[in-house]
């Protein structure tokens, strides 16, 4: 019997590549008009909005890959190997989020948009390894020795 429990890990990264993408498949006058209305809502530049949404997306997208790669070694600390894979993921699929804003109408994709989902989704991975460790594994540990 296949059950959810199985594979919630995988599914928080595929959801968030999901909704990375529907945002790159918006054209160029429906994203415009999102970003401005957020970024004059919160009285920012729409280009500083949109750079933040850029950050925000793929520092869950590497912090979800660590996540999952997390749970295929649930008890060691995160490896060197995990992270390079995941880094190499979140700057694959960065690139090719940009190449599909180039097919886009009215959209563009750039190479620094892909350099910052690169700088952002490292951080989450990051992010996550400095949790894990230095958070849970630490909690973890006392609370087994308490419980012995």
């Amino acid at each position: 019997m296949v059950t959810f429990k199985r594979y919630w890990r995988i599914i928080v990264p595929i959801v968030v590549a999901l909704i990375i993408w529907y945002f790159s498949a918006l054209s160029g006058d429906t994203s415009h008009h999102q970003s401005l209305s957020i970024a004059n809502t919160l009285g920012w530049p729409n280009s500083l909005t949109r750079k933040i949404a850029h950050v925000i997306l793929y520092l869950l997208f590497g912090t979800s890959l660590a996540y999952y790669s997390q749970g295929r070694f649930p008890h060691s600390y995160p490896r060197y190997e995990s992270l390079l894979h995941n880094l190499v993921i979140v700057v694959a699929y960065g690139a090719v989020d940009e190449i599909h804003q180039l097919l886009v109408a009215g959209r563009n994709g750039t190479f620094s948009d892909v350099v910052l989902d690169t700088f952002a989704g490292l951080a989450g991975i990051l992010l996550y390894i400095a949790f894990y460790c230095l958070v849970w594994l630490r909690f973890r540990h006392r609370f087994y020795k308490k419980s012995i």
